[in-house]
């Protein structure tokens, strides 16, 4: 199989211990590689077209493990403590790796992870091909508030950052709520992303505090947020639709139905914010994307 390199997977494992970012330099089909998963005592495993695959490769060890968590967080864990309350280290070039372990909890909160058993290196990517399948709505109605559904892995991150900046390079004023620094991926004050030339950013607090600042301060025609997980997340959400903000969000659902069988997304269709809804699906490796209305959805 052919070893086409890609630039952002070669950024991405610049974490890893040298000896293992060069065995992974050689294997095939980079371009597609969404995750990387390291479990200790396995061989690695990467997630490609929302499946996961083992690799050929020796098994990773706990030494490989806390390296790559020292080199991740530039050897200084203190400097990255409230990401590792979420379980995850930010890395340049927007991507991100995930911890698993032993959680350190203080006063019943999680303050960080020890004793690491496996990491997930997901791999982030400007994938602007999709601007064809949105460019059609975006330019229809820019603001109109929209609620991405997929499940895991099909790329409602993805969309969302793309629709942002069709939107900011179209000369309107857009926030980012980037609870975990995936949407702007910022690195020292820098998105790594194209999010557009009128997007502001703030991340590394929940969306609740920042839809109350960014909505205070910056004055935002359209607010995007990612996934809706919480009661305080919908909060969040209503807080955008009291001031006259457009919201662009996403969930976990396989379509609408899915999404209006659960308890807490039913409250977030009760709000009545969301004008239309995309579902993302995915098959044989391919995504498909779909614009309903939510006309009758409301609870």
């Amino acid at each position: 199989m052919e070893n086409r390199q890609d630039a952002a997977w070669r950024e991405a494992i610049t974490c890893l211990p040298e000896t293992r970012a060069a065995m992974l330099r050689e294997i095939a089909m980079q371009d597609k590689i969404e995750e990387l998963r390291l479990r200790c005592g396995e061989a690695p495993g990467v997630r490609t077209g929302g499946r996961e695959q083992t690799l050929a490769l020796p098994p990773v060890t706990a030494d490989e493990l806390r390296e790559t968590v020292s080199r991740a967080s530039r050897y200084s864990l203190h400097s990255c403590a409230e990401s590792m309350k979420n379980g995850f280290l930010p890395l340049a070039g927007g991507h991100r790796l995930g911890l698993c372990g032993t959680a350190v909890t203080e006063n019943g909160a999680v303050t960080g992870v020890r004793r690491i058993s496996s990491l997930n290196l997901r791999v982030a990517r400007q994938i602007e091909t999709i601007d064809r399948i949105l460019l059609p709505f975006a330019a229809e109605n820019p603001l109109l508030s929209l609620l991405v559904l997929a499940p895991p892995g099909c790329g409602k991150t993805t969309l969302v950052r793309e629709w942002v900046r069709l939107v900011s390079d179209a000369g309107h004023t857009v926030a980012v709520a980037d609870e975990r620094g995936e949407i702007a991926g910022l690195f020292e004050g820098v998105p790594q992303f194209r999010i557009g030339r009128h997007t502001d950013i703030l991340e590394g607090c929940t969306k609740k505090q920042a839809a109350l600042m960014l909505l205070k301060t910056m004055s935002p025609e359209l607010l995007a947020m990612d996934e809706i997980t919480s009661p305080e997340d919908i909060d969040a959400v209503a807080l955008c639709a009291h001031c006259g903000t457009a919201v662009l969000a996403t969930a976990h659902a396989r379509d609408v139905s899915d999404l209006s069988r659960r308890p807490l997304y039913r409250r977030l269709l009760s709000l009545g914010v969301f004008e239309r809804v995309m579902v993302i699906s995915c098959k044989d490796g391919k995504r498909f994307y779909r614009m309903e209305k939510t006309e009758g959805l409301q609870c």
